[in-house]
């Protein structure tokens, strides 16, 4: 907003201040008493021209010159103070519009970034809403989804903790027999929860016997063979192994495992030993492992085996059966009947070449015909053709 004041005597264009108005004020009351003075310095000279007789109607004048130019420098400051003051007026109004303006534009400016705040307020707050009902439903589809699993692993926790519990309670004991049938259970659970299709069972107590037995399946649920377990925490004993093979054969299993606390001297790890596999504790799951396939592999086999004969005696007879006297007999009337159709092609297709033979020997030698005639006219100024002519240069 311009705020200058433009000099009515130089015609220039200047800001006014309260210092200004303050020397503005005193220059004019300066000038004033110039002129005042200068009058008095005429009044003390003529004073003195003046003879002493005038010295009081001199002394009247001056009074009345000093009132009058008091009279006239208030009223000269008083309307130039009054045209200043009307001045700083205007411009105040106009300071004071423009604080208004400005005061409405900062408002306009805080209405307009309230606006905005709350506008990415409101969208941020959409986003974490479609965030949360995003989470919500992957969350809500990932819980339906795995609803089973999370039933079967409660199931399976809840009978965790049950043999947890019966495991503190027998260790509690302190008792070997507590000790072992820990080392049981503890085992038993593991083999359960590392082959799922399998079943594992303990053997009852008062069954003479091994601890454990895993009968090995596959995805179908098809039986490939048995590994009887037996867990030992008591010191080595050689007699343990004889009587585990008897057991083996009572129990009709595939593999024998002795899983011990303490192995025999010669054993580091594991090793068979008068064929039953002797373990560690800490090697009897990756073992397992590795036995179960095996026990796959040799049920494949045998099943190969067995049912080869039995594949043959099928084929033998299907070869003598009608059924494949039938299809067979179907199969070749098919290459019969191709065969025919074949040789009908060809003999059709021979007549056409024939046909298609005479009619490009008939059009050949009438063309020959034909360049023998204008030969015989034209002489050497017909072009030799040289299709047309015999191999020894005579025409056809």
């Amino acid at each position: 907003m311009n705020n200058q004041i433009r000099c009515p005597y130089c015609n220039k264009s200047f800001e006014p201040t309260d210092a200004y108005k303050h020397e503005l004020e005193e220059k004019l009351i300066r000038d004033t008493q110039g002129k005042h003075q200068e009058e008095i310095e005429k009044l003390k000279r003529e004073k003195q021209e003046l003879s002493e007789a005038k010295e009081k109607e001199i002394e009247v004048v001056k009074k009345q010159v000093a009132e009058k130019a008091k009279i006239e420098a208030r009223e000269s400051v008083t309307k130039e103070l009054k045209d200043r003051e009307d001045q700083i007026a205007q411009l105040k109004k106009r300071a004071e519009e423009a604080e208004e303006e400005e005061l409405k534009v900062r408002k306009e400016k805080r209405e307009l970034e309230e606006s905005k705040r709350k506008f990415e307020l409101e969208k941020q707050r959409q986003l974490d809403e479609e965030r949360e009902k995003i989470r919500v439903d992957a969350k809500k589809e990932a819980e339906d989804g795995m609803l089973l699993t999370l039933a079967q692993e409660k199931k399976r926790n809840e009978d965790a903790q049950k043999q947890i519990l019966e495991l503190q309670r027998k260790l509690q004991q302190g008792s070997q027999q507590a000790q072992g049938e820990v080392l049981e259970l503890d085992l038993e659970e593991r083999l359960k929860t590392a082959f799922i299709y399998d079943e594992v069972s303990p053997i009852g107590k008062g069954i003479e016997g091994g601890d454990i037995i895993q009968k090995v399946r596959n995805q179908a649920g098809k039986v490939a063979g048995t590994i009887l377990w037996e867990t030992k925490r008591a010191k080595w004993s050689p007699s343990w192994l004889p009587k585990l093979r008897e057991d083996g054969r009572k129990f009709d299993a595939t593999l024998v495992v002795l899983v011990s606390v303490n192995l025999p001297k010669e054993t580091d790890n594991f090793q068979v030993t008068d064929n039953v596999i002797v373990t560690s504790y800490k090697y009897a799951l990756p073992l397992a492992g590795i036995l179960r396939r095996d026990v796959m592999k040799i049920a494949s086999a045998k099943f190969a085996t067995e049912n080869k004969d039995e594949k043959l005696e099928f084929l033998y007879q299907y070869l003598q059966s009608e059924a494949f006297r039938s299809r067979f007999e179907a199969f070749a009337e098919g290459v019969v009947e191709m065969q025919s159709d074949l040789l009908t092609e060809k003999r059709v297709m021979e007549r056409s070449w024939k046909r298609r033979e005479t009619q490009i020997i008939r059009t050949i030698n009438n063309v020959s015909k034909m360049y023998g005639e204008l030969q015989g006219i034209m002489g050497s100024a017909l072009p030799d053709i040289k299709i047309l002519q015999l191999e020894s240069g005579e025409n056809e």
